[in-house]
């Protein structure tokens, strides 16, 4: 293995190792909410959620690929004053109409209820905003251990804050007198403020580790540098949001489509959701090492590409068949009500799979700077998932949410493959892949349709599954 290579794992190890573990402990408060909030305000929670990831992107447009790309160009201090600028100015005024149009905004979407969480969605998306550039220039510095500290530092925050206002509070005003205008603010707060909140509170503080960077007097401000930076980085934002839309499009409309019980239903979908984006921890810890590895390896040759997708299909289906095999032990996080929803789990895994594997195949626009086609396929990926979402969630619910991004990601994935062949052709091993679904594919159903009375003998079936899986799809490698 190359030394960039080693580089590259290595990374991934470090960007995993964070992330996972930061997304993990973010991803056990859901066992957390499902039993301290009422399932209509998890609902809300879920569909406020969906909105911040959309609005996030968008907040952003696209600043942090162009930061790694003409960090390397420009003088790279302007670049990130020039960005930070540009963010500050535009997070400033998303702030400031958060708390103009959240009446507004909460009659049309919430009834009148939870205007001040409305705000603090603002202030949430202002601030992460801001940072996207700090923790960009962190990953271009390949200061991974620094970048997954912060990270971890502000999930643990997160639900300090959480465990604080949800069981320390409760505790505290049981304890002692704390007079009733105090006991009445707080019962009149709702499960969604205080999980708002929270994550406010922690952005907020974040800002704290990067003061010094941002008080270092180096660097300007230059429009002649914005322009080709926002030129460049607008099909990445098209991009950024036709993903996230494709993902969140149905959390945002469920509700709507349902009608009756809509976020209640979207309760237990989105609890059933993160279950499946736990294959999301790989493939984002893989893209954060990936994208400056990219940048910085331009040369490359074809080979080592289609290398790195090899494995990354071959680690992303052992994923997708271990969570399958033990979806029930999973299921202990959840409560009865919520258990039904279980039918989303495996498609939202093969979703956010493909979604992986699109993400990997778009270095062929990067590389020959026709970014303008993701913008083309991120598009055509929104418009057909969204679509789908109208026609399938009101005749059979929530199934048709996760089918709907399962398509649109695979469309996305397919067209992409295919253009890229004529502009940019990799030699990807495709029987070998194929023989790899086929293969988790086989793994999948025997587990649905060999069953065992004797728990001993069910999971013992299961590990043997587990055990054999890599090891048949490494010696099929060797012979494909």
């Amino acid at each position: 293995m190359s030394l960039s290579l080693k580089q590259l794992a290595g990374d991934t190890v470090i960007y995993g190792a964070s992330t996972m573990v930061g997304r993990l402990l973010n991803w056990l408060l859901m066992p957390f909410y499902i039993r301290v909030i009422a399932p209509e305000e998890y609902g809300v929670i879920v569909n406020m959620y969906g909105i911040i990831s959309i609005l996030l992107v968008i907040f952003t447009y696209g600043l942090e690929t162009g930061f790694f790309r003409f960090a390397r160009k420009e003088n790279a201090r302007d670049v990130f004053r020039t960005t930070m600028s540009t963010l500050g100015l535009t997070s400033f005024l998303l702030i400031v109409l958060s708390f103009v149009f959240a009446p507004s905004i909460s009659r049309f979407f919430y009834d009148g209820q939870f205007v001040y969480a409305i705000v603090l969605v603002g202030i949430i998306i202002g601030f992460d905003a801001f940072l996207s550039i700090p923790f960009a220039q962190l990953r271009l510095q390949n200061r991974a251990l620094r970048f997954g500290l912060i990270k971890l530092i502000s999930i643990f925050l997160n639900i300090g804050f959480n465990l604080f206002f949800f069981l320390g509070l409760p505790a505290l005003f049981n304890a002692y007198e704390f007079g009733e205008v105090l006991q009445d603010l707080y019962i009149k707060g709702s499960g969604v403020l205080y999980v708002l909140l929270s994550n406010a509170l922690s952005s907020v503080l974040i800002l704290l580790f990067f003061i010094k960077d941002l008080r270092i007097k180096t660097g300007r401000f230059r429009w002649s540098l914005l322009r080709p930076i926002l030129i460049y980085s607008w099909p990445v934002l098209i991009v950024g949001i036709t993903g996230m839309i494709t993902q969140n499009s149905d959390k945002i409309l469920m509700p709507k489509l349902l009608q009756e019980g809509g976020f209640k239903e979207l309760a237990i979908y989105g609890a059933n959701f993160k279950i499946g984006v736990l294959m999301s921890l790989f493939t984002q810890s893989f893209r954060f090492a990936f994208e400056p590895y990219f940048f910085n390896n331009r040369e490359k040759g074809v080979q080592t590409y289609a290398l790195i997708m090899e494995y990354f299909i071959l680690f992303g289906l052992l994923i997708f068949v271990g969570i399958t095999l033990f979806q029930d032990v999973i299921n202990l996080l959840l409560v009865n009500d919520y258990i039904r929803g279980n039918i989303i789990i495996p498609v939202v895994l093969l979703a956010q799979l493909f979604y992986g594997i699109y993400f990997n195949l778009s270095l062929w626009y990067k590389l020959t700077d026709k970014t303008f086609f993701g913008a083309i396929f991120g598009v055509i990926g929104m418009v057909l998932t969204v679509v789908l979402n109208f026609v399938l969630i009101p005749k059979i619910g929530m199934i048709g949410g996760a089918l709907s991004m399962l398509t649109g990601y695979g469309v996305m994935m397919m067209i992409s493959f295919y253009t890229g062949q004529k502009f940019y052709p990799i030699p990807y091993p495709l029987k070998r892949i194929a023989a790899f679904f086929i293969l988790a594919f086989g793994a999948f159903l025997l587990n649905q349709f060999v069953s065992f009375d004797q728990l001993f003998l069910k999971y013992t079936f299961k590990v043997l599954i587990f055990i054999c899986f890599p090891f048949i799809l490494l010696r099929l490698r060797s012979y494909i």
